[in-house]
């Protein structure tokens, strides 16, 4: 299990709220490849009074600041993951390589946003009954046809495995029961390891590069200042 080694010497500032929410995935990408950056913290009233500042009156925003001086601004939570999973190598080596990547973390987003945050029962049975087993079963999939590493692309911790890192450490807090392979929940608890997802999971939680830091990185943290 390898890190992609950056040559990129930007630096970097995340403005976003402080906690992680949507920018936890930009943060975990930054923190992850060693990558220069600060946060700055803005607050909903901040925003509300001064959207004009904003790209689409919304944040998080990534600014860089390249090695000659000259500034980029991006706006948009996955346009500012995926630029940053391409320029820090999060995205394997070739166009082939880096949709396919895409696709995956995409398809993460795409299949429960819809659904996660709506809490009308009808949605939450449609998510839980439809939705979710079909979610669970392509991903399983595409897990073991990569040998059940912890990883969809070889032995690289990619885009794709740190969205579905996010994902699953969310929907566990909305409290929707994950029901892999038919198991129980208790049986998911004793057993979490085993199942392609959870192990994917823990690999990415036992990345070294954390620092032991990785709990704070959770979408629902706070971050000390």
């Amino acid at each position: 299990m390898t890190l992609p080694q950056s040559k990129a010497s930007s630096t970097y500032i995340v403005k976003y709220m402080n906690y992680m929410g949507r920018a936890a995935l930009v943060r975990s990408l930054l923190h992850l490849s060693g990558a220069q950056y600060k946060n700055v913290f803005v607050t909903s009233e901040e925003i509300a009074l001064n959207r004009a500042e904003y790209p689409f009156g919304l944040v998080p925003i990534l600014i860089e600041t390249r090695p000659d001086g000259t500034t980029f601004e991006l706006a948009e939570a996955m346009a500012i993951e995926q630029y940053l999973a391409e320029k820090l190598g999060f995205l394997g080596s070739t166009p082939e390589e880096a949709a396919v990547n895409k696709s995956v973390a995409l398809n993460v987003y795409l299949e429960h946003y819809p659904y996660c945050f709506d809490s009308s029962p009808e949605k939450r049975r449609t998510f839980e009954e439809n939705v979710l087993p079909r979610f669970l079963e392509s991903h399983t999939r595409w897990l073991v046809k990569n040998g059940n590493n912890g990883h969809y692309f070889g032995e690289m911790v990619s885009y794709a495995d740190l969205a579905m890192a996010h994902w699953i450490r969310l929907i566990d807090v909305l409290g929707y029961n994950i029901n892999l392979d038919g198991w129980t929940k208790e049986q998911i608890q004793e057993g979490q390891e085993q199942h392609p997802l959870r192990k994917l999971e823990k690999v990415i939680s036992e990345l070294p590069e954390w620092q032991g830091q990785y709990d704070n990185f959770h979408p629902t943290s706070s971050i000390v200042p």
